[in-house]
């Protein structure tokens, strides 16, 4: 015979104590929750398909109306935020962290609601609670303002590293195509859909050049893989090779080949613009830019290519697969 704990014991008394009519009512209300046929249906998504979050595994789903949910455990895991601790009836988890005094004056009104009105959804034959990816982000945002205002307790401060991890690595729309690609759903979803992330992220014409990767980012480049530079050399072609693999594939998958048939390479494997001109301003130059000073920054902490190659896969995890050949070395 197994121990039974407090909370077991509890929950026997209490469920003696109820008429056999009241506890119908509870059985017939949690059969109801398992099978409500009226609420929205994931229809991409898998418990075991995860996308990954720096070191954090993070589940999530995309809905039959479009809308890309993180479940409450998963939002929970991926800030590092304990699930267990001091509750108050009536609020879930999340809320109560948003309320106190310390967070809520950086939470905006509308944020606050979505807290605290999650979405329920069924999986299978099952109900479950979770947020739209947007919000992942935004509570992030607020606890870095938090933070910078120093209103965060000391035993906080894990929470808002992790939150600035999440800002550096992802974007709203990056964090939508993470979703579609870890789900599957990226095949389900139609022509009009993949344009409107084109059409975010690309511009009809290309703008006049502009720098865009910090000189420090090629230097670092330089230094890590060991490359000697001279006045009259622009360094091995690898070197852009490596810009394209580090930050290009790192977009939606439909922007590097729109990029590609939009500027192509001639004989001589030379493009006529540089692709970040053909980027808009708010999605594409803002996605291109958070690649760069999260690489860059990998760059700056790592001594030799071994090293980085240690740091990328460390922090990208196995949602990227790196080449680290001697080519043009």
């Amino acid at each position: 015979m197994t121990d039974e704990t407090p909370q077991s014991k509890g929950g026997k008394a209490r469920s003696k104590s109820l008429s056999p009519e009241k506890r119908s009512d509870i059985a017939r209300e949690a059969a109801k929750a398992r099978w409500d046929e009226t609420l929205p249906k994931a229809v991409s998504g898998d418990a075991s398909k995860p996308i990954r979050i720096a070191d954090i595994e993070v589940p999530c789903y995309v809905l039959e109306d479009g809308r890309r949910v993180i479940p409450t455990n998963g939002m929970l895991s991926t800030m590092q935020m304990a699930r267990g601790g001091s509750m108050v009836r009536g609020m879930n988890r999340l809320e109560l962290f948003v309320s106190r005094g310390r967070i809520k004056p950086h939470v905006s009104n509308d944020l606050y609601e979505r807290i605290r009105s999650p979405i329920r959804f069924r999986v299978g034959n099952n109900a479950a609670y979770g947020f739209e990816s947007d919000t992942l982000i935004d509570i992030a945002e607020a606890v870095i303002r938090a933070d910078n205002a120093g209103a965060l307790q000391k035993q906080q401060a894990g929470i808002a590293h992790q939150c600035r991890v999440i800002t550096s690595s992802l974007t709203r729309i990056g964090l939508i195509a993470l979703i579609d690609e870890a789900t599957g759903h990226q095949k389900k979803r139609d022509s009009d859909e993949l344009q409107q992330i084109l059409a975010a992220y690309l511009l009809p014409e290309h703008r006049p050049w502009m720098q865009t990767i910090p000189s420090e980012f090629t230097s670092e480049i330089y230094r890590v893989y060991g490359w000697k530079r001279t006045a009259d050399n622009r360094g091995p072609r690898y070197a852009g090779k490596l810009i394209r693999q580090l930050i290009y594939e790192r977009m939606p998958k439909p922007v590097l080949p729109a990029l590609d048939e939009a500027n192509p390479s001639n004989s001589k494997y030379q493009r006529k613009h540089r692709h970040h001109q053909f980027l808009t301003d708010q999605q594409g130059l803002d996605h291109f830019r958070t690649l760069t000073i999260t690489v860059m920054t990998l760059l700056r902490i790592s001594r030799n290519k071994a090293e980085f190659k240690r740091n990328l896969q460390s922090y990208f995890g196995s949602q990227m697969e790196f080449d680290f050949g001697e080519q043009g070395a």
